[in-house]
């Protein structure tokens, strides 16, 4: 039986991370590992590291490609796999020991298509773990908890079988990733764990919070075009899922009018979206919570909601980020 697990990892500019990243999956005590290293047109030393890993231990394969972005890594690296399970892992952050060989033997003793486990968050000067717990869920009960739990989202902190996401890809061409495709493996029905045990550690980068004000206000966009698209996923597929979904669409338009990444576009935007979703036919009717918020946005002129944002929203401080 095909048990590999075939690891999944995009590489752009990280020549300071990647050896802890690389070294942390060669040293797991699950040695049946298929590592596929994406260098995306890295112009640091990277690609070479990748080379030196793949010369070294025949487990590790590489491919460089123009650089397209993590999705477009993503996808080279899923067109590759060749294991019956998977696995990601971004090239700045690192697993902890024996992480697969807990992941697979849980797995395994469920019968389960995929298992989720703690991480910890690793800030410059502080650690945060992110804890969830023992459960195991139907993927319908799965996909509920996406519009309340972020980590259901996350793509690394998981192993899945493969044949979750035959056929399914990451949408190129955005800030974020795990958004528009984890959930996708889990509209049809699954068995799903969760494990109380750390396996991941996240390294918070400021890249990853806002670079510049182009790519904040790109990520305020792209954060709503997943949810968007999501939603209208889940209605066509299991539209008894719709109030949650529909409420969690609502909540979203209200937390990014307030967000720091905020710009005139991305307000209108957010008008637009508002506008559009009151006009449907079928749609559920706004949570009480949300009306004084969801009122503001749809009231105040662009400009004015722009200055109050501005004077309300808390600046991240970025030197608690790894550069």
């Amino acid at each position: 039986m095909n048990q590999t697990i075939s690891v999944i990892v995009p590489v752009y500019n990280v020549e300071g991370y990647l050896p802890q990243c690389v070294d942390s999956i060669l040293s797991q005590d699950y040695g049946d590992l298929e590592i596929i290293l994406i260098d995306d047109g890295s112009t640091d030393a990277s690609g070479e590291i990748c080379d030196r890993y793949a010369a070294l231990d025949n487990r590790v394969r590489v491919i460089h490609q123009k650089n397209g972005g993590a999705a477009a890594a993503k996808n080279a690296g899923l067109r590759l796999a060749a294991g019956e399970y998977l696995a990601f892992v971004d090239s700045d952050d690192y697993l902890e020991p024996g992480a697969y060989g807990f992941l697979m033997k849980t797995l395994l003793e469920a019968g389960a298509d995929a298992v989720q486990g703690s991480f910890r968050e690793i800030y410059r000067n502080r650690v945060e773990e992110q804890r969830i717990s023992e459960e195991t869920l139907g993927s319908y009960d799965y996909l509920l908890r996406f519009p309340k739990d972020f980590s259901c989202a996350l793509l690394w902190n998981k192993l899945y079988r493969r044949a979750l996401f035959d056929g399914v890809f990451f949408e190129e061409g955005h800030k974020i990733d795990d958004e528009y495709f984890t959930y996708q493996g889990f509209l049809q029905p699954r068995k799903v764990v969760h494990a109380d045990r750390i396996v991941y550690n996240y390294r918070k980068r400021a890249s990853s919070v806002m670079s510049s004000p182009e790519s904040a206000e790109r990520l305020v966009l792209d954060c709503l075009d997943s949810v968007a698209k999501r939603r209208r996923k889940i209605l066509d597929t299991l539209p008894q899922l719709r109030e949650p979904f529909d409420e969690n669409y609502l909540d979203v338009i209200w937390y990014l009018s307030g967000n720091e990444g905020s710009t005139e576009k991305t307000l209108q935007t957010l008008k637009d979206s508002l506008h559009s979703y009151l006009r449907e036919k079928g749609r559920t009717r706004p949570p009480v919570y949300l009306w004084r918020g969801l009122a503001k946005l749809w009231l105040i002129p662009v400009p004015r909601l722009l200055t109050l944002c501005k004077r309300t929203c808390k600046q991240i401080d970025l030197t608690d980020y790894y550069d």
